[in-house]
């Protein structure tokens, strides 16, 4: 995979925070790509071909496109032994 997982949104989404923080506290490298939600950027292409529900987050790591916070946490990552990528989200 990359070297370092794409996140699409804004920091003042708590969705896009809590993905952050996740990021953050395990070490994986990350950069944040603001979406204009006063423009509705989320609702037109090419955001939509990354995530058909325009909403925010949306989460790649090279070929990987997730969408939602259930799929997010459940990414498994390489780079951190196995565990899953956000593990303050994990039960």
């Amino acid at each position: 995979m990359g070297s370092a997982v794409k996140v699409y949104g804004v920091v003042a989404s708590p969705f896009v925070a809590t993905v952050l923080l996740c990021l953050e506290e395990t070490g994986v490298s990350y950069e944040l790509v603001p979406v204009d939600m006063a423009a509705r950027e989320q609702k037109t292409e090419p955001y939509l071909s990354r995530n058909p529900f325009g909403k925010i987050p949306t989460f790649e790591d090279g070929e990987i496109t997730l969408f939602g916070m259930t799929p997010i946490d459940s990414l498994t990552s390489p780079r951190k032994s196995s565990s899953h990528i956000l593990p303050c989200l994990t039960n």
